[in-house]
């Protein structure tokens, strides 16, 4: 090692007695590192139960989009059914009595 480095008793006859002074200091300084790594994981779970919550409202409101697609699908089919409907009676409405209407899309 470095002989900087390489430190004795007899070279610092006070050390011994400043390590006493100072250890109260680290270990202040240690209680506070300790209470800010407690404040910081227990803002950290907050964190993260915010996050699973919001990734269930996401699944839900993925849930109502589908179900609501479904819907959407489904008026969409009803009205073009009624649609149908309407078209077909307007066609039988204008034929005069006796006479069959020819299929849409039918050529003759």
């Amino acid at each position: 090692m470095a002989p900087s480095r390489m430190t004795t008793r007899s070279a610092h006859p006070d050390a011994e007695g400043s390590s006493r002074e100072a250890r109260p200091d680290l270990e202040q300084k240690l209680d506070q590192m300790l209470d800010a790594l407690t404040e910081v994981n227990r803002k950290e779970e907050m964190a993260h139960e915010a996050v699973l919550s919001l990734r269930d409202e996401v699944t839900e409101v993925r849930r109502d989009n589908a179900r609501l697609e479904g819907l959407l699908v489904s008026e969409d089919r009803s009205q073009r059914r009624e649609d149908f409907d309407e078209e077909v009676q307007q066609e039988f409405r204008s034929q005069p009595r006796g006479e069959v209407p020819a299929p849409s899309g039918s050529r003759m």
